[in-house]
């Protein structure tokens, strides 16, 4: 029987676990430990979204007088609800994709007002499943905001009392929250009290997993068992936590990567020297000296219950449902980012500062054991931001064992991103990159340091986009200093990077200072001031004073309603100012900036020469090149086509690396000119 289980309260995300434990998994069980995992808000989701759980709702609310519209609609068709709810769980879960003509019948669900308001004209007539998903998916919402309205303030679909935890916060509040119980919460202790094991380990990476972290440890402390709480909410929002109220919730916090400090803590549990570190108790923080431990690049999953998490189609965005939809195996190509000047970001904290590659080799096999042991080749590289030489020779490792896999993750739109680049990751599986345009502006990028400029995003962007893979972009708003005219151009920006087709997806989010990035301690460098906040719970989130910028409150809609537009292939013709009130100033952006920046010469060949396509064939026309998009046949001297083909064979992505000036030192005359036609056809220079 394990000794500890490694728990996500409720509630992050609902198809795929959230990687925190499964890595801790892993690393445990290299050591000989067998941890339990338990994904609490699954478990709290398919207990709310079932027969038992929507009835027990119902019951509530039959003894309520005072309801909403839509709940009394509820109530009169529970019957309908009961009866659809499991089907429906079944076939968001895979069990069952017969089921999806009867979701669309427009008469079997009892529609709330999200499904009844649901588009179905971006799916077309060939996509039944995916359309029925989407259906479902706002049909659980709607029984969501159901639940939210008139059971439990604070339930979501995808968290758990997130508006308590967000920003600069006080305890107080979330300990009265504490002390009710609703049914939802009624739901949670049930599960909680199945946690039997002496030691639980609690996960907690986002504001919306904290009140059910808190509830849970609390039940359990109770009970005598030991809780832990760590994660990225810990790690950013509680590390000078100073609320004597928290240790009635839990017996220590730890911060940064939590292998280490779990390792010491079992140790020390077991009679062992204490050597617990980057861990606070009541008494105080532990920072013992403890060994180097290395570091954790892909999960584990253990016993979680992977058929029973739910494939949601919340948004018809493909870049969006990348994050709702799939079961993705999560692996980690490097630890931290090998960048970390940008000043908006946690610089100084570890899960960002210390940087520290996978070796690929090891990274592959335990990939493809993963695949192999969920029977799902979806990988998400959940790094901070992936790096271009780590996602090369991951690329070439895979495609050297002939290994498929379908991948994606988060970038820098840098220089290193070249075509041959882009064509090869995607060669090897890459389906889609997301990465940080932020402000598309020349000031405002050098005074963050992001380390790139607007020109060189829209290469690699469209270096990605026209290998084949999607790319979405984050885009920043609000920055200290930003003005009106910076906002407005910024959008001009990513409108002509949508119009050229070099992104496809993207999101606007406000700026927040925090308090440990690199404009913190030297707020002034900037341009702000910051306000006092006085005593509080979590304090990571930094309210401050932007006098040179503008009112930003103002572009939150706009920015929105304009993008929603580039997302789906309109409103390119449309002035950007008109988009906002009628005192908005007109772009400064030449209209085509963009463009200018996208007419690149070819490079030429440089570096390792990798051949992408199959054997060469010779017949009477020639050297026949085959890939997966089509034939090419090369003409000219026979020893230049000879020299071609034993090219070819030698850059196969198993054989030893052939750079291109190595190559080029045997060409012989009439080669230049295939060179073109070579590239075309799969040969690319990484």
């Amino acid at each position: 029987m394990p000794a500890l289980t490694l728990v996500l309260p409720p509630l992050c995300q609902l198809n795929t676990p959230y990687p925190s434990t499964a890595y801790l998994a892993r690393f445990l069980r290299a050591r000989g430990l067998e941890p339990a995992q338990r994904d609490l808000g699954l478990e709290l989701a398919l207990t709310v979204y079932s027969r038992a759980g929507l009835s027990a709702i119902f019951d509530h609310l039959e003894g309520e007088d005072d309801l909403p519209g839509p709940a009394w609609r509820a109530l009169s068709l529970r019957r309908a609800y009961e009866g659809a709810i499991d089907p429906v769980v079944a076939f968001l879960q895979g069990h069952d994709r017969g089921f999806a003509p009867r979701i669309l019948d427009p008469d079997f669900l009892p529609r709330g007002p999200r499904s009844a308001a649901v588009d179905l004209r971006d799916f077309g007539p060939a996509a039944v499943d995916d359309a029925a998903r989407h259906v479902a998916t706002r049909w659980l919402s709607d029984i969501a905001d159901l639940v939210t309205s008139c059971v439990d303030d604070g339930f979501a679909l995808a968290r758990y009392h997130h508006h308590l935890a967000v920003g600069p916060t006080a305890f107080a509040p979330i300990a009265a929250r504490l002390e009710k119980t609703t049914l939802v919460d009624a739901w949670l202790d049930a599960l909680a009290d199945s946690i039997t094991t002496p030691l639980v380990g609690l996960s907690v990476p986002f504001p919306g997993n904290l009140y059910g972290a808190l509830r849970i440890g609390k039940r359990l402390r109770d009970r005598g068992q030991t809780v832990l709480m760590g994660g990225g909410y810990v790690n950013t929002e509680l590390r000078e936590v100073n609320e004597p109220a928290l240790w009635e919730h839990v017996d220590a916090l730890t911060y940064d990567d939590g292998e280490g400090p779990l390792l010491a803590w079992l140790e020390h549990a077991e009679g062992g020297p204490d050597r617990r570190h980057r861990t606070r108790t009541r008494e105080g923080m532990f920072n013992a000296g403890f060994p180097d431990i290395g570091t954790t690049h892909a999960a584990w999953y253990g016993e979680l219950p992977l058929r029973r998490y739910l494939n949601l189609v919340d948004s018809t965005n493909p870049a969006h449902r990348l994050w709702s939809d799939g079961r993705w195996n999560k692996i980690t190509l490097a630890h931290g980012c090998y960048w970390k000047r940008c000043s908006f970001c946690d610089v100084n904290l570890d899960y960002i500062a210390r940087f520290v590659p996978a070796k690929v080799a090891s990274l592959v096999d335990d990939t493809l054991e993963l695949c192999r042991v969920t029977g799902q080749r979806g990988v998400h590289v959940v790094d901070e931001a992936a790096p271009p030489k780590a996602m090369r020779d991951f690329a070439i490792e895979l495609l050297a064992r002939g290994e498929t896999l379908s991948w994606w993750g988060n970038i820098r739109f840098e220089r290193t991103f070249t075509p041959d680049l882009c064509r090869l990751l995607a060669a090897a599986g890459c389906i889609a990159v997301t990465g940080g345009l932020e402000v598309a502006s020349d000031r405002l990028l050098a005074k963050m340091e992001k380390g790139v400029t607007i020109e060189q995003v829209a290469q690699a962007a469209q270096a990605f986009s026209n290998a084949g893979v999607l790319v979405h972009a984050y885009l920043m708003y609000g920055f200290p200093t930003e003005t009106e005219q910076e906002t407005i151009d910024s959008l001009e920006v990513v409108r002509q990077l949508f119009a050229a087709g070099a992104l496809k997806s993207a999101f606007w989010h406000r700026f927040v200072l925090t308090r440990h990035s690199a404009i913190y301690p030297d707020p002034g460098a900037f341009g702000v001031t910051l306000e006092p906040t006085g005593p509080s719970f979590a304090a990571n989130d930094v309210p401050h004073l932007d006098p040179m910028g503008a009112n930003h409150d103002r572009f939150d809609e706009p920015l929105v309603a304009a993008l929603e537009a580039y997302k789906g292939g309109r409103g390119f013709d449309r002035a950007v100012h008109t988009w906002f009130s009628e005192s908005t100033p007109r772009t400064t952006v030449p209209p085509d900036r963009i463009a200018k920046a996208l007419r690149q010469d070819a490079q030429p060949f440089a570096g390792r020469l990798v051949w992408l396509g199959g054997d060469p064939l010779l017949d009477d026309d020639g050297l026949v090149l085959h890939g997966n998009a089509g034939p090419t046949t090369l003409r000219g001297p026979q020893p230049a086509l000879d020299w071609v083909g034993d090219l070819l064979s030698a850059a196969r992505p198993g054989e030893v690396a052939l750079t291109w000036e190595t190559a080029a030192s045997t060409a012989p005359r009439g080669v230049e000119r295939l060179l073109p036609m070579l590239r075309r056809a799969g040969l690319v220079a990484v």
